[in-house]
């Protein structure tokens, strides 16, 4: 599959040569948390086909932002992660994801638009301030995603699986429950999908340390 150019000397254009391209990002975004299998990128972005997937990969590894690996247990399978290169493509891709956050429409109006719980989550706690006691938050999502939320000072991390043997809460929940109460800090977890175990004060600290602060107004004169 033939890859597009620029073909200007500038650094800029050489970014956007491998990262301009459609997907690119998408597939860097969902590297953040954690390696992924190819089947698991595959899945995760509905509507890729598994050559352009495959041509993205090969282009984020010659840019030096993705490696594979080969891993035996608990099955023999390729992984995809991000190289230290990759993570600050990622930081990029964060400020840029802030940028667009303006231009999303409200959640009432985004009805027939992939809502992933991991997205949401991973730009929280790119912005994370504080607040969180340190440790690891399991948050089991339809009865099968599973993700962490691993607190250390003022670092806040999202990663796939549950990470840690003593969490300080887990969260049991459906999606549609979940995403609801991070864009209403004020209401309640649906306790008819939901279940808590563990210190369960920490969800509201949770909660109110990921809460995203009002967008500006794009037709103000400032910048968004």
């Amino acid at each position: 599959m033939g890859t597009r150019s620029y073909q200007q000397y500038c650094g800029l254009a050489a970014a956007l040569d491998v990262v301009g391209q459609r997907w690119a990002l998408l597939i860097v975004r969902d590297l953040v948390p954690g390696p992924r299998r190819f089947t698991d990128l595959f899945d995760g972005l509905p509507g890729i086909s598994t050559d352009l997937l495959t041509d993205r990969l090969r282009s984020l590894e010659a840019a030096g932002a993705v490696r594979r690996r080969e891993v035996r247990n608990p099955a023999p399978a390729s992984l995809y992660e991000l190289t230290e290169r990759g993570f600050d493509l990622a930081r990029l891709a964060g400020d840029l994801a802030r940028w667009g956050s303006p231009l999303l429409p409200s959640p009432d109006e985004a009805a027939g638009l992939l809502t992933k719980a991991s997205w949401t989550l991973q730009q929280r706690a790119a912005r994370y301030a504080g607040g969180l006691p340190d440790g690891d938050i399991h948050i089991t999502l339809d009865d099968s995603d599973e993700l962490t939320i691993s607190v250390s000072g003022q670092r806040c991390r999202l990663r796939y699986g549950h990470h840690g043997s003593d969490p300080l809460l887990e969260i049991h929940s459906s999606t549609e429950s979940f995403l609801a109460l991070l864009r209403n800090p004020t209401g309640d977890l649906d306790e008819t999908t939901a279940r808590l175990v563990g210190d369960t004060a920490v969800l509201k600290s949770l909660i109110d340390a990921l809460a995203i602060r009002p967008q500006p107004d794009l037709q103000s004169n400032g910048s968004i």
